[in-house]
């Protein structure tokens, strides 16, 4: 997701670096990243905003479990799936 445009709607890049415009949430999937080393972002609920890694999968029930890194104590939170998505900003100590 490159930008939100309304609060229903979205402008994403593609992987080929081409840029969708008018998307609705609907029209799109939550990307879990695979690696063990990857960041996530959590998107709703009161973590919104926080950055951690994933430290478990639990695919059965479309949820893992999640360090968060930036929230002075790390906690490790259960998540569901779309409630984080992949995130390529870079961690703390990059």
């Amino acid at each position: 997701v490159e930008d939100m445009v309304t609060p229903d709607s979205c402008v994403c890049r593609t992987d080929e670096g081409r840029l969708v415009e008018n998307l609705r949430e609907s029209m799109l999937e939550t990307v879990i990243p695979r690696g063990e080393a990857d960041w996530v972002m959590v998107v709703q609920g009161e973590h919104r905003g926080k950055i951690g890694r994933i430290l478990e999968r639990e695919p059965g029930q479309s949820r893992a479990l999640v360090q968060l890194e930036r929230d002075g104590n790390a906690r490790v939170v259960p998540l569901d799936y779309d409630a984080i998505c992949h995130y390529v900003g870079g961690g703390e100590d990059d």
